[in-house]
């Protein structure tokens, strides 16, 4: 067997006998120091590629094309065992003396009183950012560290001490002082508010669901378990805790009341960031309980451009975890970088008119981890509304119960690239009524009726070589409500069931931006096995729709002839692979069809007339199988692939040129 070391995506899956693999091959593989070497990559991340011994795999691996693997097949480890090596790997380490400038020390033994310096350090980060120069940098150690509400009003590099982790808790100590109560046990304890915010009216229960606690930001753990907060006295048990607002008292079980390490909700944020080129560096913040109206735990006003996360863990946040953009102004040039976003109730991370905003190399899993919110109108990994030039690249987007990725509302040039999308119950990505996509070498798959593709009323969509599979539909491309003529134009009435925050008026409205669905590649992808039927009747691997209520878009302005006026190329469809046992395959609003040749010859005819579609195009389930792993006569194939065009954006991710099937690992 031969191992490589390769630089790629980087996912987790497990092979089926995992146990001969890893006690014999592994080994050897290590033992053979001669057989390891590095390759260059268009990735990000450090991936470990071996061959399967049977050619078999279950679970969390892949089969992949390698032609410098032996047999040309490699195993990919997948994110679905959530042991993923992107996002945060604390502590970090680097060399303290390549600091430069001013530099405050904070140490939990420190005291505010104490001059800031390595031997003296502050105790608290507050007293670091009020004593620091603006472009200072503060020093953080190990330790806990229970502040909140910080206001970081100046540019600062805030970074954790090299090896140790500080931990920033909005959480308070509940140990002891417990008064029992027959079978219960109390605590005085201040409520954390119930707020309105970002549109929503959690108050009276909207996009909430059926108990309607997720309004209430209220916390409590027990060492590293969660309870969940309930709205009846008469229900507590060990799993859970209930607040009496009105004698502010917090109740447990009685065998609550003698666990240790338990703590509860103090603080609602970590901080607000209101100034440019601030950097938050090797920190874990969690446990805040902010309520709709704080905005997020960690906000960037619109004020902080060119300001990061980097190599740093938000966790178990009542609300949203991370939010750039706070009011109508462009935040520029911000990103989220080698990070881990987690376990936040209603969102991750939240765009406003942001330009130039990155996510690289992160991993965001377990929004709505308590199933307290429902996904719509509002929820997800990641939430986008008015951004332009976004990228999305090297991450993993796994186990929300919400959206995984949704840019909602006039998003222009977004790029989603070389990233791990599986396991969300929400739509995986949700592309609506937004201009420029470029979907490019994903890996996303889904179950049940949540949907691994959805775009819809959004034009421009680039989707090319991408392994999409599972879950209702795979991929949609779908005609919006909103899609009617001059609905996204700020300076024409506003259409009906439209809002004022679908449109963006700060900056002008590109031609291409009309809220009309539009293809304009589709190449080189997976597709298939889809489990459920949504919108086109039948469950088929692709489903495009033409109509939505009074809204219609027909389907040879979907797949459409170039358009000089506007710069729009004819659409081209070509060398897809599509697997759905005997059932449709590709359904539109003029017909459905089972084989490649039916779509081909439709698609020449009117109304679309456009000859060559799917030239190339193959189906069947021998091709490739659930997990998305080609076939060895599918790879012998790869030179009937659509060579990738010379494009400058397309080729930062995929060398001009190439000819491959599906998700690519390079």
């Amino acid at each position: 067997m031969k191992k490589r070391i390769t630089k790629a995506t980087n996912s987790i899956f497990k092979e089926k006998n995992r146990k001969k693999l890893f006690a014999t091959g592994f080994i050897t593989l290590f033992a053979i120091v001669g057989i390891i070497y590095l390759v260059s990559s268009y990735a990000a991340l450090l991936f470990a590629s071996a061959e399967p011994e049977n050619g078999q795999t279950e679970g969390c691996v892949s089969i992949l094309h390698d032609s410098q693997a032996a047999g040309g097949k490699a195993i990919e480890f997948k994110n679905d065992c959530n042991t993923s090596q992107r996002g945060a790997n604390l502590p970090i380490n680097y060399n303290l003396n390549s600091l430069s400038g001013t530099i405050k020390y904070v140490a939990e033994n420190g005291l505010d009183t104490a001059s800031g310096s390595a031997a003296a350090p502050y105790k608290t980060l507050a007293k670091a950012i009020a004593s620091s120069n603006n472009n200072g940098t503060i020093v953080i150690r190990g330790g806990t560290y229970r502040e909140g509400n910080l206001n970081i009003n100046k540019s600062l590099r805030i970074i954790a001490y090299p090896g140790e982790v500080p931990i920033f808790t909005g959480a308070q100590d509940f140990n002891g002082g417990w008064t029992a109560e027959g079978s219960l046990g109390y605590r005085a304890y201040s409520p954390q508010p119930i707020t309105n915010g970002s549109g929503i009216s959690f108050t009276t229960g909207q996009n909430q669901t059926a108990d309607q606690m997720g309004k209430h930001p209220d916390q409590l753990w027990i060492g590293g378990k969660q309870l969940k907060q309930i709205s009846q006295k008469s229900q507590i048990n060990n799993n859970s805790f209930w607040v009496d607002s009105a004698n502010k008292r917090l109740y447990v079980s009685t065998n609550n009341t003698s666990k240790t390490d338990i703590e509860a909700s103090s603080k609602n944020i970590f901080a607000i960031i209101s100034s440019p080129n601030t950097s938050i560096e090797g920190l874990h913040i969690t446990r805040y309980s902010d309520s709709a109206a704080d905005s997020a735990v960690v906000l960037f006003r619109s004020n902080a451009s060119n300001s990061s996360i980097i190599s740093t863990k938000v966790s178990e946040s009542a609300f949203t975890a991370v939010k750039f953009g706070d009011d109508a102004r462009v935040l520029n040039n911000v990103k989220i970088d080698k990070s881990t976003i987690e376990r936040s109730n209603w969102m991750g991370v939240v765009a406003l008119y942001t330009d130039n905003f990155l996510i690289n190399d992160s991993l965001i899993q377990d929004m709505n981890y308590a199933n307290e919110f429902t996904f719509s109108p509002q929820s997800g990994a990641l939430k986008t509304s008015r951004t332009r030039y976004t990228k999305v690249t090297n991450s993993d987007i796994t186990n929300n119960n919400s959206q995984g990725l949704w840019f909602d509302q006039s998003n222009v040039d977004v790029d989603i690239a070389n990233n791990n999308i599986v396991n969300n119950n929400g739509s995986g990505i949700f592309f609506e009524i937004s201009d420029d996509l470029l979907l490019i070498n994903n890996y996303i798959k889904s179950s049940g009726t949540a949907q691994p593709v959805k775009l819809a009323g959004s034009s421009g969509l680039k989707i090319i070589n991408n392994t999409i599979v599972g879950g209702a539909n795979p991929l949609g491309i779908y005609t919006d409500f909103r899609s009617i003529p001059g609905c996204s134009d700020p300076s024409k009435p506003l259409c009906a069931n439209s809002y004022n925050s679908d449109r963006d008026t700060l900056r002008a409205l590109p031609n291409t931006m009309d809220w009309m669905p539009r293809l304009d590649l589709m190449i080189n992808n997976v597709i298939g096995y889809p489990t459920a039927a949504l919108w086109c009747g039948s469950a088929a691997p692709v489903c495009i729709t033409s109509s939505n209520g009074s809204a219609s878009a027909p389907l040879n302005t979907i797949i459409h002839k170039a358009e000089a006026a506007r710069n729009i190329p004819q659409t081209i469809i070509d060398a897809n692979v599509y697997a759905n046992n005997t059932g449709t395959l590709i359904a539109t609003s003029v017909g459905s069809y089972k084989t490649i040749s039916a779509f081909s010859t439709a698609m020449n005819n009117s109304p679309i007339s456009i000859s060559g579609i799917e030239a190339n195009g193959k189906y069947g389930d021998h091709l490739f199988n659930q997990g998305g792993d080609l076939s060895n006569s599918l790879i012998s194939q790869e030179g009937q692939a659509y060579a990738m065009p010379n494009n400058t954006n397309i080729n930062q991710y995929i060398p001009a040129g190439t000819k491959k099937f599906g998700r690519i690992i390079f």
